[in-house]
């Protein structure tokens, strides 16, 4: 039994991770007049603690089981392998900065139940988190870019061509890399610098030009009187009904109080700590068995292309510069890393055509074969980031998977997030990333590459997984209402990428930001 001076820290609502979700609760709370206590496993970076190059593993990957606490975390399920952040910052420590609105046609999806209604709630909130976030267009364009530019020439979709929205704050012309005072709050935020072009965005931004969630949202909330505590993992959250404070919530080794608490662990985050808390410990027995269901991954392939010409330099510019659409479902963007950030080339395969968990395998192997002299000059090169553009691809195009929780061979048969038997597979295979792949490749003289998940395990690869939180008015169907509060647990929400359900077909944190921005628009301030 917990002795009682651990749980003497009290909060009206302790808040589950720090990311776009977490970090929007957080200050809308704080302005809102309640106590608020963040919790976020992950560690606490400023630009100075970012490591140069991906090659420092333990400050860029998030593995404790290696000592590694970095802000990249890589999790392979069994169906997916996921892509995500962790810090406080969560995912936007080591995302593209890519804030872009989803087309309005994918709120007319029935998943949505009321759509109209949807579209309309999330206007203001969408303009509430662009201004937040420092939402503006790209203003550096770099070699890497003006491939796609071409590719999208010779499929006749030029018109399609556009640079992204960004968070990046980019500075005066000429001041570039240079310090000025806070240019978004009036001089209530930290001071910034101006972007250099480096396209070390996903590594973690050691100019200070990125406008990651610390820099915000959690920063104001600081001010506030927001705590926000790095180093604690949450493990167990008991009800305790009839209470002032209705939850008790656990990390590994301190315990706190809260009237409300929000579950913003990302996607795998939330989804586990549900699953833990109803299925292992029973603490929270009565969730929805909806829990799981219908998780995305944004419809994604990755692929690429990596170029012999060493006159190229693809590393320069920032993380996601621009975009192409092939087709209204379809979108393509390509990705770069700062030069000398190599690590994730043990990712990349050759390009390889379509076929099952045994032929594609096959298929791979015969590749190299015959085009040994290619994949020997791909092993030697020196700077794979600084020659390679990495092409995201996105689909609006409805594919889900269901999850469950327990003991799976991939984590030496501990319990952990897992496919679900009879869940339909989501293809690892989409020809247009292929023709994009090999077509990219000839523009920019080299070869092209697929990511080793899908060639090697047949499954997806995503940065951007969604779902597994239902939306709707009853627990048989859902496993939260309209309001994001789980079902049967009053005081207990959910406000992440979980409750996204659909692709986006696009990057979806400015999505969850305004979703958690019409969250917190509905809670009163106290009294």
């Amino acid at each position: 039994m917990k002795r009682a001076r651990d749980f003497e820290s009290k909060y009206d609502y302790i808040i589950v991770g720090s990311g776009f979700g977490g970090s929007v609760a957080a200050l809308r709370l704080s302005q809102k007049g309640y106590s608020v206590l963040v919790l976020e496993k992950g560690r606490r970076y400023h630009k100075e603690d970012f490591p140069k190059t991906n090659w420092n593993i333990r400050k860029y990957l998030w593995a404790p089981i290696l000592k590694c606490f970095g802000i990249q975390e890589i999790s392979l399920l069994k169906g997916v392998m996921v892509l995500h952040g962790s810090g406080v910052g969560g995912g936007s420590l080591v995302y593209a900065n890519t804030l872009m609105r989803p087309q309005e046609s994918v709120f007319d999806q029935p998943e949505w139940g009321q759509s109209s209604e949807w579209k309309l709630q999330l206007k203001d909130c969408y303009h509430r988190a662009e201004k937040m976030l420092g939402v503006t267009e790209n203003q550096i364009l770099g070699p890497a870019d003006q491939a796609l530019e071409k590719l999208s020439q010779d499929w006749n979709i030029d018109h399609t061509y556009h640079r992204t929205k960004v968070g990046v704050y980019f500075g005066e012309v000429g001041q570039e890399g240079q310090e000025v005072s806070d240019p978004y709050f009036g001089g209530q935020g930290p001071r910034r610098t101006g972007c250099t072009g480096c396209g070390g965005c996903m590594i973690g931004c050691r100019v200070g030009a990125k406008n990651t969630l610390d820099q915000n949202y959690l920063y104001l909330a600081e001010k506030l009187g927001a705590k926000i505590l790095p180093d604690s993992p949450v493990d167990r959250i008991f009800p305790q009904f009839g209470q002032d404070y209705r939850y008790r919530v656990e990390t590994r080794n301190k315990g706190y109080q809260a009237k409300n608490v929000i579950l913003a662990a990302g996607v795998l985050g939330t989804l586990k700590l549900l699953f833990r808390n109803r299925d292992e410990y029973k603490t929270l027995s009565n969730i929805s068995q909806d829990l799981g269901k219908n998780v995305r991954t944004n419809g994604e392939s990755l692929c690429g292309a990596t170029s012999f010409d060493k006159s190229n330099n693809f590393s320069k510019g920032i993380a996601i510069g621009s975009a192409i659409h092939p087709d209204e479902n379809i979108k393509i963007e390509p990705v770069r890393y700062s030069q000398g950030s190599d690590f994730l080339r043990f990712l990349a395969v050759p390009l390889t055509g379509a076929g099952n968990m045994i032929t594609r395998p096959l298929k791979m192997l015969l590749t190299m074969c015959f085009g040994i002299a290619s994949v020997l000059r791909l092993l030697l090169i020196r700077d794979w980031a600084k020659s390679t553009v990495i092409l995201l691809v996105m689909q609006t195009i409805d594919q889900k998977l269901n999850l469950t929780y327990g003991r799976c061979w991939l984590h030496f048969f501990q319990k952990n997030l897992k496919l679900d038997r009879g869940s339909e597979k989501i293809p690892s295979y989409l020809p247009v990333a292929q023709h994009a792949s090999r077509d990219l490749a000839k523009i920019i003289g080299g070869v092209p590459q697929n990511i080793f998940s899908e060639v090697m395990l047949g499954i997806p690869a995503t940065a951007h997984i969604l779902g597994g939180v239902g939306v709707g008015n009853d627990s048989v169907s859902s496993v939260i209402d309209q309001n994001f509060e789980v079902h049967g647990y009053p005081g207990l929400y959910v406000c992440d990428g979980s409750v996204v359900p659909v692709n986006l077909g696009v990057n979806p944190s400015l999505t969850i930001a305004a979703l958690a921005e019409y969250w917190a628009n509905g809670i009163k301030g106290k009294r």
